[in-house]
């Protein structure tokens, strides 16, 4: 016989837990709607990213309004909109690639996304658990499989982040105080790249005895929203807008194109 819903599988009742998961669905949808309209602003037409991007956002809308349902249309309608939620998750790390794949090689290329298309079985494994779950069919699987979302979902992220951060130290040879002077836009995608790896780590140890919170928290949400942020902010790739960086901080110190006319005709 299936196990009974328990007070943590059936919708929160108590004032604070309800009203903590209710404020940070609407957090996210409208930061999503905010952010699909800044996308749409800036996107050019014919560019297969910036599409991608704005499907990223998409998905992960309907994820918001199961607050709204009292079981059992609570369980049913969170399950199933966590489907298009993982897809904007691997979504994700496929827009990463793309933005990262002019710094990696040809093995690396290969090495990064056969990774992502090789961790999917965990995501059907972890959609039937969410389902199970939340649905009171089985309360053991995603206890089980919960914690390692985190693991199956971000190491991709994290590696773009050091990436990102080393080529820009070592290839670029800039600095944060140059970056956030020359381009106000990628200092913030920087920011919130650092403020997601920590509400990463907040998710990852909410789900353990380490902060027993419980698997429904808002630090997963707010982790996917800088996320987010950092792919709606700068639509192309890294490296095209880190040669921008570049050349303006060029522009700065070599003297301007008119005045070396100048001095070459009076040379000459």
């Amino acid at each position: 016989m299936a196990d009974r819903p328990s007070f943590e599988q059936s919708k929160p009742s108590a004032p604070a837990k309800l009203t903590l998961e209710a404020w940070s669905q609407g957090f996210m949808v409208g930061a999503l709607i905010i952010m699909c309209g800044i996308t749409l602003a800036n996107m050019r037409r014919g560019i297969l990213l910036h599409k991608l991007v704005l499907i990223e956002l998409v998905l992960a809308v309907p994820n918001g309004f199961f607050v709204f349902f009292d079981p059992p249309a609570w369980g049913w309608y969170l399950s199933s909109t966590v489907v298009p939620l993982i897809a904007s998750w691997t979504l994700h790390n496929v827009i990463a690639w793309m933005k990262n794949k002019p710094f990696l090689g040809h093995r690396g290329n290969l090495i990064y996304i056969g990774s992502v298309l090789l961790v999917q079985p965990y995501w059907v494994l972890e959609i039937y658990a969410n389902f199970a779950y939340f649905n009171g069919h089985d309360s053991r699987l995603f206890v089980l499989t919960r914690p390692y979302e985190a693991i199956f979902r971000d190491p991709w992220w994290i590696f773009t982040i050091v990436n990102l951060f080393w080529n820009i130290k070592f290839r670029y040879e800039l600095g944060f105080v140059e970056i956030v002077q020359a381009s106000p836009r990628f200092g913030i995608l920087l920011l919130c790249m650092s403020l997601s790896v920590i509400c990463i780590i907040v998710d990852l140890l909410s789900v353990t005895p380490v902060i027993p919170i419980g698997v429904i928290n808002p630090f997963w949400k707010f982790a996917f929203i800088f996320k987010c942020f950092t792919d709606s902010i700068i639509l192309d790739d890294f490296k095209a807008a880190l040669d921008k960086l570049s050349q303006h901080r060029m522009s700065q110190i070599l003297p301007p194109r008119w005045l070396v006319t100048v001095l070459w005709d009076l040379i000459g």
